[in-house]
């Protein structure tokens, strides 16, 4: 029986593994329970989080440079992230099926651009 289940399991894997999507980001940020309003906000900052580490690993985040996408100001708040990259999404229809990480960083460059970026 543990074997019919583990195939079972292997088997579904490849069916639910889909890209999680601008959409499905901004339809889990729409969700007024607890814990998808976490999840939602969560989400959002570890990705902002791992594009500022990405840009650092490739050339630094001193000032603004070719490729840095946003500049976050240090008082900001896990809401205005939130807000900014569902604007981007709702401004931008296409942006629904971008990688949601993606449509993090559109957003967020949108919203929060680095003064003197040539990006």
């Amino acid at each position: 029986m543990l074997r019919v289940l583990i195939c079972v399991s292997v088997l579904a894997v490849p069916l639910s593994a889909n890209a999680f999507t601008g959409a499905d980001l901004n339809k889990l940020c729409t969700k007024t329970d607890i814990a998808s309003r976490s999840a939602c906000g969560a989400y959002i900052e570890g990705a902002a989080d791992g594009v500022f580490n990405t840009i650092d690993a490739i050339g630094g985040t001193t000032g603004p440079r070719v490729g840095q996408y946003f500049c976050l100001p240090p008082d900001a708040r896990s809401q205005q992230l939130t807000d900014a990259v569902r604007k981007f999404i709702a401004e931008n229809p296409n942006a629904a099926s971008f990688n949601a990480s993606t449509a993090v960083s559109l957003g967020l460059g949108k919203a929060f651009p680095c003064k003197g970026a040539t990006n």
